[in-house]
């Protein structure tokens, strides 16, 4: 049998894969035509944020990129008709982006899409197990995060 450290590598490369293939599917022929898999990570936050939006700061901190590039993301996705900017009415200076109608369909496609993977995952195990995978992608993003800082 391979050893452990052999099979979570494999199992990991392979989920990514997958769901790199899944999300490039669903922008090449879905209801996401024409967008990037950053430009749906975006649609994403601001659509996790209801109706009052995000602000273009919060979304360039959240996706850990410079201001000026989601602003212009922001103008591609305005102009492909899935987001709205407007200016915040406490402060004119701020930029808040919301999803228009067709952002929101492309949204709640998504997000079904996760819903389903998540409940395929946690489908059959016991609380036990859930508290384990659960701590196990808790550890395995941390690693992620730090060395998304130590490379920027």
């Amino acid at each position: 049998m391979p050893k452990l450290s052999e099979m979570l590598n494999d199992l990991l490369v392979s989920a990514y894969n997958n769901i790199l293939r899944i999300e490039e599917e669903f922008l090449q022929k879905g209801i996401g035509r024409g967008l990037s898999i950053r430009e749906m990570h975006m649609i994403e936050y601001i659509g996790n944020s209801g109706k009052n939006g995000r602000t273009l700061s919060e979304t360039a901190d959240f996706m850990k990129v410079a201001r000026p590039s989601v602003t212009i993301s922001a103008r591609k996705l305005e102009g492909k008709g899935f987001l709205s900017k407007n200016a915040c009415e406490q402060d004119g200076r701020v930029t808040r982006a919301t999803l228009t109608r067709e952002g929101r369909k492309v949204y709640l496609h998504h997000m079904r899409w996760h819903t389903l993977m998540v409940r395929e995952l946690e489908n059959g195990l016991d609380e036990g197990e859930k508290n384990i995978l659960i701590h196990a992608i808790e550890k395995l993003n941390s690693f992620f995060e730090s060395n998304i800082e130590a490379t920027t």
